[in-house]
């Protein structure tokens, strides 16, 4: 959420008002280069020591999570995710049969929020709310162990809370055993689900938009293509087509560049871009495509810090350049991701590929990987081409490239729905929430 809340607009016009101070708390070291971008007589940034939890305790918090026991927790469970390995299937049949119970009793919900605020209190931060005597609690990723530890501690001190997901993606996974006082949402999606499985009232909801996606709206000019495929070392006279890999998640993701490459033939029409996910860039395993002519990989626009879990600290410029290479782009290849709403912004046609190609890696079923709940929903509104083969793919790119309109008017359906408003005040939005409830 650094992106989102410090670097996106959320931040600043919380510092414009010039009467409010905010203590960044982060549970690692701090960089440097992190504390001269935020240096401010209105800003404090606060190193705190990560808390080390006992077996006993992670018990309890596997077990809590699981009173939200969705279709993708469980092909995580079974498959394996980001920087995690599949279970066991001891381990899947025992999680699976357990938590497909206890998630359906409602009752096991309120309980298990008096245990989390009652029996495991963890005083291990209250320091803060002593030092700074803070007026609201802005939490930044709700599955966290420091925001969990914060918000219990915020309720002790009467101090009022306000959680916001790392992103949209991530709300219908485990249950918040901790809840804030108020949740901002980047659309009303899931709004009824968060009722019904997370126990939220209406009224502690509030819709935001992707602040992420308010420099889509917001910058005023792009680069020629003429001048992007300079820069790129890309052909002018061939249309784009940007490859987004998905990481840990679909770790295998280069077979798939394979096939386009030497069986496909696509830079016989085609550029292609490359562009590598963040959590596991230092795997350089697009290294080797540098070689041909016509490609290029977007690896120099991505800044990998051990600041924090997955690694990805994105700067301004970086932001900047994605949004260049996305007007540029003209056709999308990703697999289920929020890449996909980042393309459809642009109106630019999104192809998933929705089949399996044979590796001796470790890999989940592509059926199961887009059985996510929020993505589920996404595929529904038809924006999103979903081939079933390299020829397929091919085939689709060709009828896009030939007519871009194709499904524009179902792009345009589905980031109405899961972007809530496309115009450029999302941070407005979420600094305003703030605000009013200090």
């Amino acid at each position: 959420m650094v992106r989102n809340i410090l670097r996106c607009g959320v931040l600043d016009k919380l510092l414009a008002t010039n009467a409010i101070r905010v203590i960044i708390v982060i549970a690692t070291r701090v960089p440097d280069y992190f504390r001269k971008e935020f240096e401010h007589p209105n800003i404090v940034i606060e190193e705190l020591p990560d808390k080390l939890y006992s077996k006993f305790r992670k018990f309890f918090i596997i077990l809590f999570s699981g009173l939200v026991y969705t279709v993708s927790e469980k092909r995580n469970i079974k498959y394996g995710g980001v920087n995690k390995g599949p279970s066991k299937k001891s381990v899947y049949l025992l999680k699976n049969s357990v938590f497909s119970v206890i998630s359906k009793i409602t009752f096991l919900k309120h309980a298990a929020r008096w245990v989390e605020q009652h029996i495991f209190v963890e005083k291990d931060y209250d320091h803060i709310f002593e030092k700074y005597k803070p007026d609201l609690l802005f939490s930044t990723t709700v599955y966290s162990k420091l925001d969990t530890i914060l918000i219990k501690a915020a309720k002790r001190f009467r101090v009022p809370s306000i959680s916001m997901p790392k992103s949209w993606d991530t709300i219908g996974r485990l249950f918040f055993v901790a809840p804030s006082d108020k949740i901002i949402l980047n659309n009303a999606t899931m709004i009824d689900w968060i009722i019904k499985e997370q126990l939220f009232k209406k009224e502690q909801l509030y819709i935001s938009g992707l602040p992420q996606f308010d420099i889509y709206k917001n910058k005023q000019s792009y680069m020629s293509k003429d001048a992007f495929c300079e820069r790129t070392g890309l052909d002018k006279n061939k249309p784009i087509v940007l490859f987004a890999s998905e990481g840990c998640l679909v770790s295998w993701d280069e077979i798939y560049l394979d096939d386009f490459i030497h069986n496909q033939k696509l830079l016989e029409k085609y550029n292609l871009i490359i562009r590598p996910h963040f959590n596991n860039f230092n795997e350089k395993k697009f290294e080797s495509y540098k070689k041909y002519k016509n490609v290029y990989v977007d690896d120099q626009n991505l800044r990998v810090t051990h600041m924090f879990v997955d690694g990805w600290d994105v700067t301004r410029s970086n932001m900047e350049w994605l949004t260049e290479v996305l007007y540029a782009t003209d056709v999308v290849l990703c697999f289920m991701s929020t890449f996909s709403l980042d393309a459809m912004a642009f109106d630019k046609p999104v192809i998933n590929m929705y089949y399996d190609l044979p590796t001796k890696k470790r890999f989940t079923p592509m059926e199961e990987l887009y059985k996510f709940i929020h993505y589920q929903m996404v595929l529904k509104e038809g924006g999103i081409a979903t081939a079933k083969s390299g020829a397929e793919v091919m085939k689709v790119i060709a009828e896009y490239v030939a007519n871009p309109s194709l499904r524009s008017q179902e792009r345009k359906n589905t980031i109405d729905k899961f972007c809530y408003k496309l115009d450029g005040k999302s941070s407005e939005r979420i600094a305003n929430s703030i605000i009013e409830n200090l």
